[in-house]
């Protein structure tokens, strides 16, 4: 039993280890001021980003096929080798073009980490008959994210005031080098075949060899897989209210004559807060239903947007933008236990990926709209629509579980050899 719990309390670290350098980012908030600085306009920055979505979305499902085939591990190591290419290229090129290369490149390397991270816990944590503790662990890895990330950026903007921009992007390189040689650390535990349907197809041999995108077009035809999507974009539209507003927080900020070490300052604060609701996310989900924390977080965002388009002053304005990014932590942290309590192992990173790709085309899509709404209505008209669409998102949650109904835990299905 001593044993059983030292190699218990090694893999968590370990997975809390990868969080740490999967989150440790210090050019986050300030990549926007750096190209700016560079020349280049915020419409080019605005097409970048959607560069940078959209090489996500092309590889979004080709990355979790390649990780359920070919290990999480694997998917996780090409992923932080990406990213370090692309932070050398920060460091190399001052143009649009090579900055359009870069940003697919970036945006192809997150995808390729998408989904593998969360899958390779769960099936380590399932194949050690720990399932039930996914919420609690990924919610503290995620909080332990959350400061990396936190302390990163206020590292950046140290960096950045203190020595030069390229110190920032050095860093960030190393950084995950070193985030590819944290993943060889960490075991991956290989499950057999399990069917949703286990009962039903326990002695259909087919099941095995069926190939993996097969599984996967199958498993979205059935019931358990369809009824999904409306979940997917309802969350999506709620993210939607969240992520292109960080980007653009920057230069809001900027124009209200915040200097660089301040505004990192306020990301950093937005990763504190959002690591103390993780850490409290576990004991919510554990508690309250999918349904009863997407509405209750979609209510307090869609209220927080209203009052920052009122503009009411620097310090409102802060307080809002960081109150806005914190509720995200607990619906997310339900949202994915949700999904993988209804999807089985061998197809568990293809299915994220799946998700992330339709998070990842509609966010793709909002920041030109984000960017447009911007330029013809101003920031408090813009926030107002988004706070708008943020609640159309509770829609499709509402569909998944009305008709969803009772979920098939795959955790509570006891693990037999194939």
């Amino acid at each position: 039993m001593g044993s059983f719990n030292f190699l218990k309390n090694k893999n968590d670290n370990l997975y809390y280890s990868l969080s740490i350098f999967l989150n440790l980012d210090v050019q986050r908030s300030l990549f926007v001021l750096y190209l700016l600085q560079l020349g280049i306009t915020q419409g080019e920055i605005g097409i970048l980003q959607s560069f940078l979505f959209f090489s996500s979305v092309a590889l979004e499902i080709p990355s979790g096929l390649l990780a359920d085939r070919y290990g999480r591990k694997f998917s996780l190591t090409i992923g932080f080798l990406g990213l370090f290419i692309s932070g050398v290229g920060f460091l190399l090129f001052s143009s649009f073009i090579p900055f359009a290369i870069i940003f697919c490149l970036f945006g192809a390397s997150i995808a390729m980490s998408s989904g593998s991270d969360r899958a390779l816990l769960y099936d380590n944590l399932l194949a050690e008959n720990r399932a039930e503790d996914y919420p609690k662990i990924l919610s503290r890895a995620r909080a332990i994210g959350a400061v990396s990330l936190g302390l990163s950026m206020l590292l950046g903007g140290v960096l950045q005031d203190t020595w030069s921009w390229n110190c920032v992007y050095i860093f960030f390189a190393i950084s995950k080098l070193i985030g590819a040689l944290t993943v060889t650390l960490i075991p991956e535990i290989k499950l057999p075949p399990v069917s949703l349907n286990t009962k039903k197809e326990r002695g259909m041999s087919s099941k095995n060899t069926e190939g993996l995108f097969t599984a996967l077009i199958n498993f979205f035809r059935s019931k358990n897989g369809a009824f999904l999507i409306p979940l997917f974009i309802g969350y999506a539209l709620f993210e939607l209210s969240t992520i292109p507003l960080f980007i653009y927080g920057q230069p809001f900020f900027s124009i209200q004559g915040l200097e660089v070490p301040v505004i990192a300052g306020i990301y950093a604060g937005v990763e504190a807060i959002s690591a103390a609701m993780f850490m409290g996310a576990g004991f919510i989900c554990a508690r309250f239903s999918l349904g009863a924390i997407a509405f209750t977080t979609t209510l307090a965002v869609t209220l927080l947007l209203f009052i920052l388009s009122l503009n009411i002053g620097t310090t409102i304005s802060i307080a809002s933008f960081l109150l806005i990014m914190s509720p995200p932590a607990i619906y997310e942290t339900s949202y994915e236990t949700y999904i993988h309590d209804n999807v089985e192992s061998r197809i568990r990173a293809s299915c994220l990926s799946v998700a992330n790709l339709v998070n990842s085309v509609i966010i793709g899509i909002s920041y030109t709209v984000f960017g447009g709404l911007l330029d013809v209505y101003g920031f408090s008209l813009t926030l107002i629509i988004v706070a708008a669409t943020c609640f159309f998102g509770l829609l499709g949650v509402s569909i998944t579980l009305l008709i969803g109904g009772r979920k098939t835990r795959l955790n509570n299905q006891k693990i037999e050899s194939p």
